[in-house]
């Protein structure tokens, strides 16, 4: 999240400090088509000779890329994703641009197509039905990828360039594209400043004419003008919600969205710059689950508060939330003074869940046996060894499959009868058989050693786990929370994994900064790999920049786009995963999955478009 001013009537458009690409040799001349054989069919790849050829700078760095990709020039289809959202506010304020240009765009002979900021098409404008079907014969339609990744050299390449950019006939990368002309302007959005997608013209190239970029950047202008107008009213409603709250200037108020953060002098002074970031997902969420109550979260220099989250309503849609924010009194939040204080070492957590789990490990009987239960990679292992001390050993169900149950059971009474031992963590134990975890029953109660205190691990809770009989031996549980329930702790927890993977690639004395931006993204995950996967991301993250700063724009794209989308509240939980079982019963067959349902292949699209299933990466 970034602030940004509320007041400013200025539109700083982007294109018009860009220059269309101006080329030297005519693309249907066969000069140029020896000169794109030479490069694309023999392999020449002296840059200096081809430029002074008359080829452009970014048409030749293009096809080379194209080349680097494995793309082949004589057989290409577009990527087709699936359903796409063409509802949203961006292709909203597209198609009421041009709609108004009816007549323009049908006696262009041209079509208009929008795409996300991957070069994801989501929605066309065609009033010519020969290039209409042109268009669908070869697979150029809403859903399909037209990224340079996936189909060459085209328009789409203003998204990597952010500029206007104009490809005509043999210019492109794939042969079946010799005949038309794409024009491409990247859509800039006014507040946040970032591109946000990409207007496309495709032509035939007899119908091309040097005035069709002219207005393709018009029409971009025009479009950033009506996302720049509806930005400013949700701005003005939320300084409107802002001023009616900020009654009482002792008490910090913030009035907030996913672009903008309105605070008083107090709030100011209370809150991080990744506080701030932070907050929006804390109302989001509170809004979407429609909390009523206050509820405690702890801040980033470890003071805790309770914040009120009240819902902005605008004419047709939310603009964001007011948040009140209050001190917790020490005496309502604080445990007694011998527990005060209390951590597992060598681990780190603020938000509540996790302090009770340490509160709750520390009050433990010495003597009592541990049951630990929570969902792959929440670091139960981690936690039992941190409650059990350094000289504990770990023994995993898995090697069960390596080594033999009869094996791996003698290896367990004799580390349970070693005097040796503090203690031993059993881990993975829903991977047992019925069998097998009642010989671990009976071996826990037989042959334990006085001094060896017992832990296990599970994903199941006791009573639906496949170690029910294990579990009953068990006198305490503790269950340790996923990383989408703590995430005040993302901020200690990116730094600890950050300064252990420095370690693992060698690097000394290296600082890193997670910046809010950053944190923000990485909180709207729902992290179902918990803390193992949030490590594989900064270890990604860290092994392709060396920056000392890590900003949004530095996470992995696969998961910038799975922290853009909408999160699902009450029902709509239930619905996506109805949804998402029965295209994986159908094998990805969506109208046998709207059949299994009982609603029609149309209902199927527009819900999995509303609900934000992503069909990329789902294994169907």
């Amino acid at each position: 999240m970034r602030s940004v001013p509320i007041c400013s009537d200025a539109v700083a458009t982007r294109q018009e400090q860009r220059a269309p690409i101006f080329r030297r040799v005519d693309p249907q001349s066969p000069e140029f088509r020896k000169i794109r054989e030479a490069v694309l069919d023999a392999g020449v790849t002296d840059g200096d000779d081809l430029q002074a050829l008359g080829i452009a700078p970014s048409v030749l760095e293009s096809w080379r890329r194209s080349l680097h990709y494995g793309l082949s020039a004589q057989s290409l289809q577009p990527l087709a994703i699936g359903v796409v959202d063409d509802d949203s506010p961006f292709v909203r304020a597209a198609h009421s641009v041009i709609s108004e240009r009816e007549l323009m765009l049908t006696q262009s002979k041209c079509g208009l197509s929008l795409t996300d900021n991957n070069g994801v098409v989501l929605r066309q404008w065609v009033r010519d039905p020969s290039l209409d079907r042109w268009l669908d014969n070869h697979g150029l339609v809403p859903s399909a990828s037209v990224a340079e990744t996936t189909i060459g050299t085209t328009s789409g390449i203003c998204l990597l360039s952010e500029r206007p950019t104009m490809i005509c006939g043999p210019e492109h990368f794939f042969d079946g594209y010799a005949d038309v002309t794409s024009a491409g302007v990247p859509v800039v959005h006014p507040v946040t400043r970032r591109t946000v997608g990409s207007l496309n013209l495709t032509s035939r190239v007899r119908d091309t004419s040097p005035v069709l970029l002219s207005w393709l950047m018009e029409l971009v202008r025009d479009i950033e003008g009506v996302l720049q107008a509806s930005a400013t009213q949700r701005e003005r409603t939320l300084l409107d919600a802002y001023l009616n709250e900020n009654r009482d200037t002792r008490h910090p108020l913030v009035a907030l969205n996913d672009h903008t953060i309105i605070t008083n002098a107090v709030a100011a002074r209370l809150l991080s710059s990744v506080d701030q970031a932070l907050l929006w997902e804390h109302a989001s969420r509170a809004i979407g689950e429609g909390l009523q109550e206050p509820r405690e979260v702890v801040l980033t220099n470890g003071t805790v508060v309770s914040i009120h989250c009240r819902q902005i309503l605008g004419a047709t849609e939310s603009v964001g939330a007011v948040v009140r924010i209050r001190h917790v009194p020490e005496p309502r939040y604080r445990a007694p003074q011998s527990l005060q204080s209390v951590s597992l070492p060598g681990l780190v957590g603020e938000g509540p869940q996790w302090r009770e789990l340490c509160r709750a490990a520390a009050a433990a009987d010495r003597e009592e046996r541990v049951l630990l239960v929570g969902e792959r990679g929440t670091g139960k292992t981690a936690v039992a060894r941190a409650i059990a001390g350094e000289n504990s050993v770990v023994l995993d169900a898995c090697e069960i499959a390596v080594i033999g149950t009869d094996a791996w059971l003698q290896r367990l009474v004799h580390m349970l009868q070693s005097d040796a031992l503090s203690a031993v963590i059993i881990r993975r134990c829903d991977e047992l058989d019925p069998a097998t975890a009642e010989s671990v029953t009976d071996a826990m109660l037989t042959h334990r050693s006085g001094a060896t205190r017992v832990f296990a691990t599970t994903r199941d809770p006791i009573e639906h786990g496949h170690a029910s009989t294990l579990g009953s031996a068990f006198a305490l549980v503790l269950a340790v929370p996923p990383l989408r329930e703590r995430y005040e702790d993302l901020p200690v927890l990116l730094d600890v994994l950050t300064r252990r993977a420095h370690r693992r690639l060698g690097r000394t004395a290296a600082q890193t900064r997670w910046m809010p931006d950053a944190v923000q993204a990485l909180s709207r995950l729902q992290w179902q790999g918990n803390i193992t996967s949030l490590d594989t991301v900064v270890n990604r993250v860290l092994q392709s920049t060396s920056n000392q700063y890590i900003n949004a724009a530095d996470l992995p794209a696969d998961v910038v786009a799975s922290a853009s989308r909408r999160k699902l509240v009450g029902l709509e939980h239930v619905e996506a995963n109805a949804i998402t079982a029965a295209l994986r019963a159908a094998g990805g067959n969506k109208n046998r999955a709207a059949e299994n349902l009982g609603i029609a292949r149309s209902t199927l699209y527009r819900k999995i478009r509303s609900l934000g299933i992503d069909l990329t990466t789902a294994a169907f």
